[in-house]
């Protein structure tokens, strides 16, 4: 295939002004509305969840089923919009450099496939737990409490594993916005630092357990800034459609 030929692909995806605007903005929509989700689901967990007490969290969630139920969705919808975004953010950045926009892409989507099968399966599993159905009538109602404790207490280090997978996509899109030319440098320095926060806090936690608090603070304020004026920039400013243009003219591998 004939760099005119790769040129002429790109521009039936995605080289027109209206739909490369329209590409930006969606991706900055479904940005926002991780921003917006995540945090709710987050913040139902945690409602529902007392540290160190089985009973109590077993209480709570019995409780109010509905609303831990509400967290499970919007988890398992935090994963379906992680692979949108992978695949607009894949088509934008695909004319700075095709390996490096499909490995951001395959990070996010592993990214979110670990977020669904750990989330959700402990989610699940915690509520199967505590039913007490079937085979798990044999255990004591502590016993059984005690083990959906241990599913929501797994949850939490799920997000050092995912963590890795989205540090990985942060870094190569920062790269890939700060080499882009359509979006301005301070975008993809900023998201290249949110990268190596999400870094130092999945390698920290795994080496010094102790440190999870402080590096949780770590990530918040490297991270916020960088995602934050990103899916800003897209759903306000778009991308420089000529500045596209001519970086698809001279596609890289």
């Amino acid at each position: 295939m004939t760099a005119t030929d790769t040129t002429a692909r790109l521009a039936g995806a995605a080289s027109t002004p209206r739909r490369l605007r329209r590409l930006a903005r969606i991706a900055g929509v479904l940005y926002l509305a991780i921003f917006l989700i995540y945090p709710l689901s987050t913040a139902v967990r945690g409602s529902l969840f007392v540290p160190g007490d089985a009973a109590a969290t077993a209480e709570g969630i019995r409780a109010d089923e509905t609303l831990f139920r509400l967290g499970m969705a919007g988890e398992a919808s935090i994963f379906l919009i992680e692979i949108a975004v992978a695949a607009v953010l894949y088509v934008l950045f695909r004319p700075v450099s095709r390996a490096g926009s499909l490995a951001a892409a395959l990070a996010r989507v592993a990214e979110g496939v670990v977020m669904a099968a750990g989330n959700v399966f402990t989610s699940i599993a915690t509520l199967v737990a505590l039913s007490g159905a079937g085979f798990l009538a044999a255990f004591s109602a502590g016993q059984a409490e005690a083990l959906g404790q241990f599913f929501q207490e797994a949850n939490g280090s799920i997000v050092l594993v995912w963590g890795l997978f989205f540090a990985l996509s942060l870094t190569l899109t920062g790269w890939l916005a700060f080499r882009s030319g359509f979006l301005p440098k301070i975008v993809g320095i900023l998201l290249g630092l949110a990268g190596l926060g999400y870094f130092a806090q999945s390698f920290g936690v795994l080496i010094f357990p102790e440190l999870a608090g402080p590096l949780e603070i770590v990530v918040i304020v490297l991270a916020i800034p960088g995602e934050l004026l990103f899916a800003l920039w897209l759903l306000i400013k778009g991308v420089d459609t000529e500045a596209w243009m001519r970086k698809a003219e001279q596609v890289q591998p």
